[in-house]
């Protein structure tokens, strides 16, 4: 299977000696790759929706006849365009109303979410709570991408969502059995990716990456899931991937709190306002504490949306 060439892929190795493990690794991923998409293949209403949305004048009309023809997806769509995510003003009866009030791209969102998170609606335990966070993840960082009044993050809903989807990947495999590792690390960031990289010679950021951008997701997309364990990187880089990687870590350094305590700890928050995510985007303390009952909500509300 050739490697999607959308994300540049040297970029994506940030071994000490990436020469030596890069041939060894990208035939690693390659393999597992093929295992866990062959699996359960992405939806082919969602390939034909984001082919029809990344369309130089996409067709609302288009689009709303690719989501009817599924009518569990529609009702789906419906369900989430209805949701406190979305903050409709009255009720969203039909994909079309849904288009013309959320716009063609968060309906898109909705339906990459739908398909991408219905691939593994069947895991139980660590998996379980890996969808559980991606999906939560993906609910806090639309928070921070609506509530911040400075620079607009773009698809900062999709980053978040898909950032760990690897995981999933790896353990559709059966590439890493992540039973053996702790409970703290599983529930901390930039640790099960050093685990990963050990065994494999990749990690899960590298491997969603290529999936996502084989999906046809925007390349942006696909950098800022590769890079969201290699920060440094990706604020050098800047523009739209270092303001998406510095929300998705923002956001996963969130979750991981609100999972242990719904109530604003005061000492965590001035930890995440001094790290360099923070200030990338020129967050406060005060803005944290203020949009807190929002990344609760949107924490809770995304259980309901994609359970």
């Amino acid at each position: 299977m050739q490697l999607a060439e959308d994300v540049i892929e040297r970029l994506w190795f940030g071994d000490e000696n990436p020469e030596l493990s890069h041939f060894e690794a990208s035939q690693s991923m390659t393999a597992t790759m093929a295992v866990a998409t062959g699996l359960k293949p992405f939806s082919e209403i969602a390939r034909q929706a984001l082919a029809v949305v990344n369309q130089p004048e996409p067709s609302m009309r288009k689009l709303c006849a690719v989501i009817e023809t599924d009518t569990a997806l529609t009702s789906r769509v419906l369900r989430v365009a209805n949701s406190s995510l979305y903050r409709a003003r009255g009720q969203i009866r039909d994909i079309s109303e849904a288009a013309t009030r959320l716009g063609l791209r968060h309906v898109s969102d909705i339906i990459t979410a739908l398909a991408s998170m219905g691939l593994f609606a069947d895991e139980t335990g660590i998996g379980a709570r890996f969808r559980s966070h991606c999906t939560s993840v993906g609910a806090i960082a639309r928070v921070i991408e609506t509530e911040w009044h400075g620079r607009p993050v773009q698809n900062a809903f999709l980053c978040g969502l898909l950032h760990d989807i690897g995981k999933l990947l790896i353990m559709q495999a059966r590439e890493f059995d992540y039973t053996l590792l702790s409970f703290e690390t599983l529930n901390q960031a930039d640790t099960v990716n050093v685990y990963e990289r050990g065994q494999n010679g990749f990690d899960h950021a590298v491997l969603g990456a290529h999936v996502v951008a084989q999906w046809g997701l925007p390349s942006d997309v696909a950098e800022v899931v590769a890079w969201h364990h290699q920060p440094g990187r990706a604020y050098e880089t800047g523009g739209k991937v270092g303001f998406g990687v510095a929300t998705v870590r923002i956001a996963n350094a969130l979750e991981y709190q609100i999972w242990k305590d719904l109530a604003v700890d005061e000492g965590f928050v001035e930890e995440l306002v001094l790290s360099g995510d923070a200030a990338y985007l020129g967050l406060t303390a005060t803005w944290f504490v203020a949009a807190w009952p929002k990344f609760v909500g949107a924490l809770q509300e995304s259980a309901y949306c994609f359970s």
